[in-house]
């Protein structure tokens, strides 16, 4: 295992450009993971680069600690070099408040299509913890896949891949440049198209989730945009008490996400 001994070392330095970077991290295809419990989740053969520092003493997948990793992964089919450098260094590198000791280059996974009967569909999601909240809720209620347009918050950004805990490698998503042609695509497949919307005019739970459908949750601002909105089969509201005018975009598609479990449930 080689050592790393100055912030200065190029691969340090590329740590540091992929966390700030999107434009770098569209362009290799590589981002950053930190953490024991989220390096842990990576798929072996997207790990590109492990980083750990030398009293970490956590514990990696197959129960191994990270003195194994290398050949572990090797056995994999991976090809990933592990690097200790120091605690300084660690802190230079990471993107949290206190390092854990162990971080990762990993490979972007790009989906070409998805598939099943659950959907969900993001319209300029900002927020890092809505999006992170939305992707682990997401695995949790059985949605097959996330679609979002490139105006979203960078899925491959620090805090994104924290705020998902890992729920980013198993739940399946695709960044359309055209929003609105992948939305007519799925139209076409016979999935039904609804938007949470303040115009809705029925509640959430009047209509019939049992059969393919997607979900439409807009910008935490801003809502949904007249084009994307426009798109929907029906618009429908979550209905609210008190003054409130609005939910936190997480929580409107985990109240939607939750009552399609509740119908299919009890189908």
């Amino acid at each position: 295992m080689e050592k790393i001994i100055s912030t200065g070392n190029k691969l340090v330095k590329e740590v540091r450009e992929l966390e700030k970077k999107a434009k770098l991290r569209r362009e290799t295809g590589l981002f950053v993971a930190e953490g024991e419990r989220l390096c842990s989740e990576i798929p072996a053969d997207s790990i590109v680069r492990i980083f750990v520092t030398p009293d970490y003493h956590g514990r990696m997948p197959e129960g191994l600690v990270w003195d194994k990793v290398k050949s572990t992964y090797a056995r994999a089919g991976g090809d990933i070099a592990v690097y200790q450098v120091s605690k300084q260094i660690m802190e230079f590198m990471s993107d949290t408040k206190t390092s854990q000791g162990i971080l990762a280059i990993v490979k972007q996974k790009h989906y070409k299509s998805l598939s099943g009967d659950f959907f969900i569909i993001l319209d300029t999601l900002q927020d890092p913890g809505n999006m992170g909240t939305i992707f682990r809720t997401a695995e949790a209620a059985g949605v097959k896949g996330i679609i979002m347009n490139r105006n979203c918050v960078d899925i491959y950004s620090p805090k994104v891949v924290r705020a998902t805990m890992g729920a980013m490698f198993r739940m399946p998503f695709i960044i359309c440049e055209d929003l609105s042609a992948e939305i007519i695509r799925m139209k076409d497949k016979g999935i039904a198209i609804y938007a949470a919307h303040l115009k809705g005019e029925k509640n959430h739970w009047e209509f019939d989730y049992s059969k393919p459908v997607a979900f439409m949750i807009g910008n935490e601002g801003n809502g949904l945009s007249e084009e994307i909105a426009s798109l929907s089969d029906a618009y429908m509201r979550i209905p609210m008490m008190g003054k409130t005018e609005s939910l936190n975009a997480a929580v409107a598609a985990t109240v939607l996400m939750y009552e399609t479990v509740r119908q299919r449930m009890n189908r």
